[in-house]
């Protein structure tokens, strides 16, 4: 609560600048090139290349489709990512790969010794988040990222990005638009997607509101935080897999999660003060080893704080994320934040 509040104090006014400045993009209106179709194949064979550049290891691990991605491991030397491909909507199948691979990369990473023990796997969700968020979107939607892979995206599809430099798909990439899908939010809005579940499950909880009012509630809040409604319930209340599973307090780990990943990220740039050239270069070797030498190896060993103490971080802060946020979508949108 003390976290989420610090954050929604700073968010909003940032969301609604942003907002402002854009001069109040249509909620879902992706900007072009991304509502334009890309074919699945391509999409996958491309996910799948910049997975093996990241380091994951299809000896030991696999991808699949699946209605909402998820990663699961049954050992480090079987770890299973899955991806869902929108030929509509490129962002579901590309971002929710690296997602993904960001998860599976961390339980490939656990030391063999903890194999079968309770000290395999990942110190925390939110730690497990903090990798899937730092892959996906602090080296996936960043600009030294794409100054690499546009020409390979290109490639990919030909036909389809001859009109879009650069520059246009990376401002793309990173719109900030309001969406009716948490798993396809951008960056800025996603963790009001977060807290308006942690929200309807503390009233859950407390008793104040009745499951069977909760489709209701959640049209409401997600009218008053994003300022859409969905159609339907598939779209809504019932789009994520968490409740129906039991998994009542879990949403807030990918805030959590977010959270760290820019400290973890800003404590990795003081270690490799090259670390965007490697990115701009494709070559992810020194950040993954960083990764699995001061968190993947460790497994459970220690708890997420103790980790973020180890590696110099210092105690939980929404600070570090906002101080990103704040300097790259001001250049971004041209505004101050």
């Amino acid at each position: 609560e003390e976290v989420f509040a610090d954050l929604r104090d700073e968010l909003v006014p940032i969301v609604e600048a942003l907002s402002s400045a854009d001069g109040g993009a249509p909620a879902q209106n992706m900007p072009p090139p991304l509502d334009r179709r890309y074919g699945e194949q391509a999409q996958w064979d491309f996910g799948i290349g910049v997975m093996k550049d990241f380091g994951f290891d299809f000896d030991r691990g696999r991808q699949d489709r699946s209605a909402h991605p998820f990663t699961t491991a049954f050992a480090a030397s079987d770890v299973r990512v899955t991806t869902r491909i929108d030929e509509g909507f490129l962002p579901a199948g590309l971002f929710g790969t690296l997602h993904e691979c960001g998860h599976g990369l961390y339980e490939q990473g656990v030391a063999s010794e903890l194999g079968r023990t309770p000290l395999a796997g990942g110190a925390s969700l939110g730690v497990h988040e903090s990798q899937s968020r730092l892959w996906e979107i602090l080296v996936g939607r960043s600009r030294a990222f794409w100054g690499h892979y546009y020409p390979l995206l290109r490639q990919a599809f030909p036909g389809k990005l001859g009109d879009v430099d650069v520059d246009a798909f990376y401002a793309a990439a990173n719109a900030v638009c309001p969406s009716l899908i948490r798993v396809e939010a951008d960056e800025v809005t996603y963790n009001l997607h977060i807290m308006l579940r942690f929200e309807l499950e503390k009233a859950l909880l407390e008793e104040r509101l009745a499951v069977c009012d909760l489709p209701d509630a959640w049209n409401a809040a997600m009218e008053s935080y994003l300022g859409i409604v969905p159609d339907n319930d598939a779209d809504g209340v019932l789009q994520d897999i968490h409740w129906s599973m039991g998994a009542i307090g879990y949403f807030p780990t990918y805030t959590l999660g977010t959270l760290m990943s820019a400290q973890i990220f800003a404590r990795i740039g003081e270690d490799i003060p090259e670390l965007q050239e490697h990115i701009g270069a494709g070559e992810f070797t020194h950040l993954l080893a960083w990764l699995q030498d001061n968190i993947y190896r460790h497994g459970r060993k220690f708890t997420a704080n103790e980790l973020l103490d180890r590696m110099g971080c210092g105690e939980l802060s929404a600070e570090p994320w906002l101080a990103y946020i704040r300097r790259k979508y001001g250049e971004l949108g041209g505004v101050g934040l």
